[in-house]
């Protein structure tokens, strides 16, 4: 008797356990599906650029800046272990690659300056990265109201390197410059030193031009 009281004691405390651990935060599936893959701010924005651009251009949301970028020949393990881990946790909002061969032309980052700041502090690794890598990269600021023109003229002045006109634009715009790509053999900036060399080429261009774009 004694026997068949400690089995059944035995057998609640065993199902007692695991039920506790399918309940428990460290269960290895925690997850249930999103309503959207993409925010509102992405969805209307992706619109807007695959209609700029045209059946000639494919745009891609949510890249890792490892899959655009490779370490080079010559660096050390530490180095390159280091930078390696750096690239897979950073994204990019979008790239734009040439439909026909998918080469990549250049990169864009959504800047929310409302709600919780999406982006809105400028990350000196992915800038060093991209510019290193000689891959134009430009951050837009997420409105409401931007027209086909004003995003045109934008990726064609900035990435695609087309001297198009661009449009008048109505409101208060911030204009800068995106990070310019340099020779591979000039290495890598420091932040200090990218921003320090970034800075006369700002203000040399925020006279006379309005472009729909953030400075990074």
């Amino acid at each position: 008797m004694e026997l068949i009281l400690f089995a059944l004691i035995s057998l609640i405390v065993i199902v007692g356990v695991l039920a506790s651990r399918l309940n428990d935060n460290s269960f290895p599936f925690p997850f249930d599906s999103k309503s959207s893959v993409f925010t509102p701010a992405e969805k209307n924005f992706q619109n807007l650029l695959e209609q700029a651009m045209g059946n000639k251009y494919r745009i891609i949301n949510r890249v890792k800046l490892a899959d655009i970028v490779t370490i080079r020949n010559g660096v050390s393990n530490r180095a390159s272990q280091s930078a390696s881990t750096n690239a897979e946790g950073k994204y990019l909002d979008f790239v734009i690659c040439d439909r026909n061969s998918m080469k990549l032309l250049g990169a864009i980052d959504l800047v929310d300056t409302q709600g919780k700041g999406y982006k809105i502090k400028k990350d000196w690794f992915v800038s060093g990265a991209l510019e290193a890598a000689t891959i134009p990269h430009i951050r837009i600021k997420v409105k409401a109201n931007y027209t086909l023109d004003e995003i045109r003229a934008c990726i064609n002045s900035r990435l695609l390197g087309n001297n198009s006109p661009l449009p008048k634009i109505k409101g208060k715009i911030i204009p800068a410059p995106m990070v310019r790509a340099r020779s591979k053999k000039a290495g890598v900036l420091s932040p200090t030193a990218a921003q320090a060399q970034l800075s006369p080429q700002l203000s040399g261009q925020l006279q006379g031009q309005n472009v729909a774009a953030l400075p990074h």
